[in-house]
């Protein structure tokens, strides 16, 4: 079985041209972003996403109201964005990045760069001895808080990760020692 870590370090953003180009329905929006990003939930079970989530972020104006019932390419990057930060940022928050992104990069290379930038913050939190390259040379004052926000994701999940291993060894020991001294 391989371990949380791992599958954390594997983890793919979906990018801009890997998300669907036709308009989806509800239920199938949370169950791509439940697919893509259950790995985040911070409790076993957890719902990553729900309707009625989805619902009061379109009512806080995080993300545009949907067409007919129907979910685009861009709400479905602003809906990751907002699954994977709301750990760490407010939903205000979350929409100030996203505005403060979207006013210099077009929405597609704005959600790519935060797909890049998260998966470079994982790898160097989770494997910080392997060499891994910048993404971009030239670094601007949005590049650097996106740069900030999702190296505090990764440094977040990486502790909650270990914080976990750390229970499920003291819980292992336990269960041997009161084993041992049974017997």
């Amino acid at each position: 079985m391989k371990s949380i870590s791992s599958d954390i370090l594997n983890f793919h953003c979906p990018r801009w041209n890997e998300l669907p180009e036709i308009d989806l329905y509800m239920d199938q929006v949370v169950s791509i972003l439940e697919k893509n990003c259950s790995l985040f939930t911070e409790n076993e079970g957890e719902k990553i996403i729900t309707a009625t989530m989805i619902n009061n972020y379109v009512k806080h104006k995080i993300i545009a109201p949907p067409v007919k019932r129907r979910y685009n390419q861009t709400h479905l990057a602003y809906l990751f964005v907002v699954c994977i930060m709301k750990r760490i940022l407010s939903i205000s928050e979350i929409g100030d990045l996203i505005s403060y992104l979207i006013n210099v990069y077009s929405i597609e290379d704005a959600y790519d760069l935060f797909c890049e930038e998260l998966e470079f913050a994982i790898k160097i939190v989770f494997a910080p001895n392997q060499k891994v390259n910048p993404i971009i040379a030239e670094t601007t004052h949005q590049l650097a808080l996106l740069e900030a926000v999702v190296l505090a994701f990764a440094n977040k999940l990486y502790f909650q990760n270990e914080i976990k291993k750390l229970a499920i060894d003291s819980t292992e020991a336990k269960k041997i020692t009161v084993i041992k001294t049974e017997n």
